[in-house]
């Protein structure tokens, strides 16, 4: 039998979002023109690849990244493509008026898509530690605080500190997790004494989420390297985050079936500690001389996310009863915590977007 979804969400969410929506429209209408000079088309060619890589990163690796929990496995797709929909919108906006001499219009590009999905895809990072608590109304609303919060931080970044437009993206990483967890923090409610998750897995979301993660990892390198402009660097970027990933993968691996008692190897700490390599190189990519240094940040990397997903559990079980998830499983830099949530999680069905925040 089909879920009956209640009138506060039937009632409230398309409102919220068809008005957004045609704002949204009107300000491309009157405020935005395409840059119609001529260019090489060979670099349009290589920054529209750029394009789908990011796309099928944020589409389908973050997507299915948080696919994991059978209460929450379509909720979290669906929802992900909605906030990277609204998410790219309101970045192309953003970018414009806080980074080009405003004319009176906004000069859109093909290149003003890259950094414009990225700092979508800090909302998507964020959207794992609270998702199953949050309304489809109330992730609204998140993504177009976090977007505007982090397009302005890269603007100063920029002007105030002198960094370029890669190392300035890169900190999305740390921003979008404690963003999630700042928003986790004011959704959550205190749990009583004794309450714990119970985490309800199956074997296909897993295997989901798995893939998800297989994605990220593929399209890592074009992440790492979206925004440099210099071919060596370029080049530099996509061999050292391949490295890095490689390395963690190992250690990852190997790692986890270490600390089981029985050997086994534990998905959740796959699913976070292969792309940690990644996220470590992330800043540094493009400056790395030699492969040893990249890989031995991979290692690192890979041992400390299986180290905290093993260790801080256990150690912290206050941050569990106040957020609501579980450190050390996700609610680190550049990664996602999927659906470590409180029992009075809430899904697709049950969210009610009377009050959003």
């Amino acid at each position: 039998m089909g879920s009956k979804y209640p009138r506060s969400v039937r009632g409230c969410l398309p409102p919220w979002a068809l008005m957004l929506q045609g704002a949204l429209v009107l300000i491309f209408f009157f405020f935005t023109s395409y840059d119609t000079s001529s260019k090489d088309q060979k670099k349009l060619l290589g920054t529209y690849q750029v394009v789908q890589d990011l796309s099928v990163m944020a589409a389908l690796g973050l997507g299915f990244l948080t696919s994991s929990l059978r209460r929450h496995g379509w909720s979290s797709v669906a929802f992900n493509l909605f906030l990277l929909a609204v998410g790219v919108q309101w970045a192309v906006l953003l970018d414009g008026f806080l980074n080009q001499p405003f004319h009176g219009k906004v000069s859109i590009k093909l290149s003003s898509l890259p950094p414009a999905a990225m700092s979508a895809t800090s909302v998507l990072i964020s959207a794992g530690a609270v998702l199953g608590k949050a309304s489809l109304v109330q992730l609204l609303v998140m993504a177009l605080v976090e977007v505007t919060a982090f397009s302005t931080l890269r603007m100063l970044d920029r002007r105030v500190l002198n960094m370029d437009n890669h190392v300035s993206m890169m900190h999305i990483h740390v921003f979008a997790a404690y963003f999630g967890l700042t928003v986790a923090w004011f959704l959550s409610k205190p749990l009583p004494e004794g309450v714990e998750e119970k985490e309800k897995m199956a074997t296909s979301p897993s295997l989901f989420a798995m893939l998800g993660t297989l994605f990220l990892w593929i399209f890592w390198p074009s992440f790492n390297s979206a925004l440099l402009d210099i071919p060596n660097e370029r080049k530099l970027a996509v061999l050292n985050t391949y490295y890095a990933l490689a390395v963690s993968t190992v250690i990852a691996t190997s790692a986890s079936a270490w600390t089981h008692p029985q050997g086994k190897i534990n998905l959740t700490h796959i699913h976070n500690a292969v792309l940690a390599g990644g996220v470590a190189v992330g800043a540094s990519c493009h400056l790395i001389p030699y492969p040893p240094l990249a890989m031995g940040l991979g290692l690192v990397a890979g041992l400390i996310s299986v180290s905290g997903a093993v260790c801080l559990p256990g150690r912290l079980p206050g941050a569990q009863r106040r957020w609501g998830a579980q450190p050390g499983r996700g609610d680190g830099p550049g990664v996602r915590s999927p659906g470590r949530f409180g029992p009075k999680s809430q899904n697709m069905e049950s969210t009610s977007c009377g009050k959003i925040f």
